[in-house]
């Protein structure tokens, strides 16, 4: 018969009744808890950075498309309103061919479209915010025939993103239309 010492099988002793049982080593070692908490630490750190993304970029596109909102807007109006003018005139004149306010007669009535202060007014009343002063009217003859003018309508609308993720329209909606039959 083979006889084993308790004391040379570490976590391992005999019953008095026979046999060998598995002391019972309950919880974790200290190593076991560190590698456990680094895991959670790593893992919560990319949710964090995930949701921070997420969040910021949500943020960003909701600005961008209220730009896109503002400006489309913007020109549906104006747009409707040059398309049916019998005649148009400007006023407040700005410097070169830039003017502030055109005065169209549509239907027989007259609606005078200002922009100011980045704000589109249609006979006084503010209609459109979120302009920036860059946008206005602009009235000019053709290059190839001094006789036939053109409107120009330039629309641009505020930077509303900064920072990481920010998405702005990076340019003017320009729209020209011709002046041959509305003098």
């Amino acid at each position: 018969m083979f006889l084993i010492h308790s004391h040379f099988l570490v976590g391992v002793y005999t019953k008095h009744f026979g046999g060998i049982v598995i002391k019972n080593n309950k919880g974790f070692t200290l190593l076991e808890f560190l590698v456990a908490i680094l895991i959670i630490g790593i893992i919560s750190v990319i949710i964090t950075e995930l949701l921070v993304f997420n969040t910021a970029t949500t943020a960003a596109y909701s600005k961008f498309g209220k730009q896109q909102f503002t400006v489309h807007d913007a020109y549906t109006r104006l747009h409707r309103d040059i398309e049916a003018a019998a005649k148009v005139w400007f006023a407040d004149y700005i410097g070169g061919y830039d003017y502030k306010t055109i005065i169209l007669e549509v239907d027989g009535e007259y609606r005078e479209w200002m922009i100011e202060d980045g704000t589109l007014y249609l006979d006084s009343v503010a209609v459109v915010d979120g302009l920036t002063d860059k946008s206005r009217f602009v009235y000019r003859k053709y290059a190839y025939d001094s006789s036939e003018y053109y409107l120009t309508v330039i629309l641009e609308p505020k930077q509303t993103n900064e920072g990481r993720y920010a998405a702005n329209m990076s340019k003017p909606i320009v729209s020209h239309y011709s002046m041959k039959f509305k003098k």
